[in-house]
């Protein structure tokens, strides 16, 4: 009895000791005083610690489509890398795409900025790219641009840039859009290569199928009913001038006043009052900040757009 009393005390205190020891460890952990951790490799220790966006060790970089949330099968993803490479390669700009899940609390072209930066994007040295960053969780998107990026995507083109992704994304069709967007992109360059970036003054007016469609259809609609209209209102008034051929116009109110009905025996002018109204005089609102430039959190110069596909 007294031995199994004995082992049962000792188990206990095993126990308690392993629990313990645990919890220290634990703690220990996530203090990041780790006792091991000296042992550790300088990326392994720190590659989570500067930056909440950053999805490789520092030195490192993402492929240039990146999709967290899977929404591309593989043969599609693997398509879209290519065309991303293909175009970065022979334009010496890095072209990006990458899905998230959530932006927290980022405006989403802020995000795309940061996440281009921090996770080894640029080539040579240098941080010329673009990315078209998607954040699920309430449907953001974000475009940002740097480098010679700051040239190639005016504000009315990225405008254009948009229109020419944003339908696909709406209806669901990701790799649509996003190669939609390469195709842009590689255009986009190749007009700023030759000196005449997309601006006001050239975007082409461009339609898709869809718009197409009701741009005709519209039309038709337009042929057929406004004469229509036009015979019916035509109609609807010489009915009413019908009724009215006793009646002519006069020039003069004194026809319309019977004789002796009214005598004045005396005008003057009398000054009442004055009413004043007066207004705050309303200050010109802000244009949309988007297409425009801004500072990523390094500090370095982006232009870019956000919105909700």
């Amino acid at each position: 009895m007294t031995k199994n009393i004995t082992k049962t005390k000792t188990e206990t205190i095993v126990f308690r000791v392993i629990v313990i020891a645990f919890v220290i460890l634990s703690v220990a952990w996530m203090a990041n005083i780790w006792p091991f951790a000296a042992t550790l490799p300088q990326n392994s220790r720190d590659s989570g610690r500067l930056s909440d966006l950053r999805r490789v060790p520092q030195g490192e970089r993402l492929p240039r489509f990146f999709d967290e949330e899977r929404l591309l099968e593989p043969a599609q993803a693997e398509e879209l890398a290519a065309r991303l490479d293909e175009i970065s390669g022979r334009h010496q700009f890095d072209t990006v795409v990458a899905v998230v899940h959530s932006l927290g609390s980022r405006e989403s072209r802020l995000y795309a900025a940061d996440f281009f930066e921090q996770n080894g994007f640029g080539l040579d040295g240098k941080l010329d790219g673009a990315i078209l960053l998607l954040a699920t969780e309430d449907r953001d998107f974000g475009f940002a641009a740097t480098g010679f990026g700051l040239k190639v995507f005016t504000p009315a083109g990225q405008n254009y840039l948009i229109s020419l992704f944003l339908p696909h994304l709406s209806l669901g069709d990701y790799f649509e859009a996003f190669m939609a967007y390469a195709d842009a992109a590689d255009d986009f360059l190749a007009k700023a290569k030759d000196g005449e970036p997309y601006n006001k003054k050239n975007i082409p007016i461009a339609y898709s199928d869809e718009s197409d469609e009701i741009f005709y259809v519209r039309l038709i609609l337009w042929v057929i009913f406004l004469p229509l209209a036009l015979i019916i209102a035509i109609i609807a008034t010489e009915a009413e001038r019908s009724k009215l051929r006793t009646i002519r116009t006069e020039n003069l109110a004194s026809s319309y006043v019977r004789k002796g009905s009214m005598v004045l025996t005396e005008s003057r002018d009398i000054f009442l009052y004055r009413y004043v109204v007066s207004s705050k005089r309303s200050k010109p609102k802000k244009r949309n900040s988007d297409g425009d430039t801004f500072k990523s959190s390094s500090g370095r110069t982006w232009t870019g757009s956000s919105g909700k596909y």
